[in-house]
């Protein structure tokens, strides 16, 4: 079995990613592997990647999309998938939250910040995951972001971890997550890379364990 770690962007408002995620945890436990967490901002990482003039409706300044997440149809259909993959997976999840929209430096910050201090990051980012597309919370919320750290028992305050996930050094982090997806021509959430080998979306984590294992699914 290979050391080489998962590379792992994503955006903590990610309906997919969250999906994913407790999946990539078991994934990674069971084959002994690291995953570098590195949450972006999607809605710039977009923007970098192919700017398209007032494509972005007004009333949704974090949407990462672009042009789909404005159609309709698009919305409908991807409700639809969510209801599949739901029942698929076993995983529950609200189509529409309330909080889906809004800006990601706090949660993306607080998830940084347990990846550098050796924390179960799997955890914190599953927890913030789920507390948005299960329980419809507001994860730009410090109080809601502390009380879900200080639930998972991290022997490091809730309360803490959110004062230091808005400092400089910590959202220096996420732009530089968000430069470097760029880089990789990174264009969705989730995407996972393994030997520099881009697998995006939460259904190839099969073939992600393919390239793991060399054993095919």
């Amino acid at each position: 079995m290979t050391s080489e770690p998962i590379e792992y962007f994503y955006s903590v408002r990610s309906s997919f990613t969250y999906l994913g995620a407790q999946r990539l945890n078991d994934l990674a436990r069971e084959l002994g592997l690291t995953v570098i967490h590195r949450p972006v901002d999607l809605a710039k990482l977009v923007e970098r990647l192919s700017p398209i003039q007032g494509a972005r409706p007004t009333d949704r300044p974090y949407a990462g999309a672009r042009v789909l997440e404005a159609d309709p149809l698009r919305e409908t259909y991807t409700r639809l998938e969510y209801k599949r993959w739901s029942r698929r997976l076993g995983i529950p999840i609200n189509v529409d939250p309330s909080h889906h929209y809004g800006p990601r430096e706090l949660p993306s910050g607080a998830v940084i910040i347990a990846q550098r201090r050796g924390l179960d990051v799997g955890a914190v980012s599953h927890a913030i995951l789920q507390a948005l597309w299960r329980d419809d919370l507001d994860i730009a919320d410090p109080s809601v972001i502390s009380t879900l750290l200080d639930q998972l028992k991290l022997g490091v305050s809730g309360h803490n971890i959110c004062e230091e996930a808005m400092t400089a050094p910590i959202q220096e982090e996420l732009a530089s997550n968000t430069s470097l997806a760029a880089e990789k021509a990174v264009f969705g959430s989730p995407t996972y890379f393994y030997k520099n080998e881009p697998f995006f979306g939460q259904d190839r984590l099969d073939f992600l364990r393919e390239a793991i294992t060399g054993q095919p699914i």
